[in-house]
């Protein structure tokens, strides 16, 4: 079977345009390595670093003591079953007990009142007034109120007792009156020209401006 003349065969074509299809292909090889070598980070090189095996010598005793052994601890006894019997007696089985049902409930008492006021002819005088500390923790919440800390004083002009006699603050600043109050130092009170206790009350008022 023979071609006509008109015919040209894929063969034919492939020849016909070998060259400019190595001149694209050259020419997009070298584009490509261009763009790579433009925006390729650069080469850093790092030198190998040998890695070394250090031998640590550990020191041991001239005498090792071995601790004695645990002492043997008794097995517990195991549970022996009863025989079930209805001719068991009640005040044999049940053991005693005060127990009432039908007593009225225990009323739980009040704690114990704080001792009361003493008297004395000259009252205390302030020698030392401690600021309390304004918790960063209150002040960040805008907490104010008031704080009525009532104070013992002992013969030496120390404070020895602090109770809140009444609050409207909240309790981290109460906790920070009540440390407060405890660092107050006093010229005790006196009856008869003798220092004697007393109790008076320090209010702490807390605000911002």
């Amino acid at each position: 079977m023979f071609a006509p003349d008109w015919y040209e065969s894929a063969h034919e074509k492939l020849k016909q345009r070998y060259t400019l299809y190595m001149f694209y292909g050259a020419l997009g090889a070298v584009v490509m390595t261009g763009l790579g070598a433009a925006f390729s980070p650069p080469y850093i090189p790092t030198p190998y670093q040998l890695r070394e095996r250090t031998a640590v010598s550990v020191e041991l005793p001239d005498e090792i003591v071995i601790p004695a052994p645990p002492a043997d601890v008794a097995r517990p006894e195991i549970a022996r079953a009863f025989e079930e019997s209805d001719e068991a007696d009640a005040t044999v089985t049940i053991a005693p007990t005060d127990f009432n049902p039908f007593a009225p409930p225990e009323i739980p008492q009040a704690p114990p009142a704080p001792e009361e006021f003493v008297a004395y002819d000259s009252p205390p005088k302030l020698i030392h007034a401690e600021q309390p500390d304004y918790p960063e923790l209150a002040m960040q919440g805008e907490a104010e109120g008031k704080v009525d800390v009532v104070v013992t004083i002992d013969e030496n002009g120390r404070v020895i007792d602090v109770y809140i006699a009444s609050s409207t603050a909240n309790e981290v600043l109460q906790r920070a009156a009540l440390e407060a109050a405890r660092k107050f130092l006093f010229r005790p009170a006196r009856q008869r020209d003798v220092p004697v206790k007393c109790r008076i009350m320090i209010p702490f008022n807390f605000g911002l401006n």
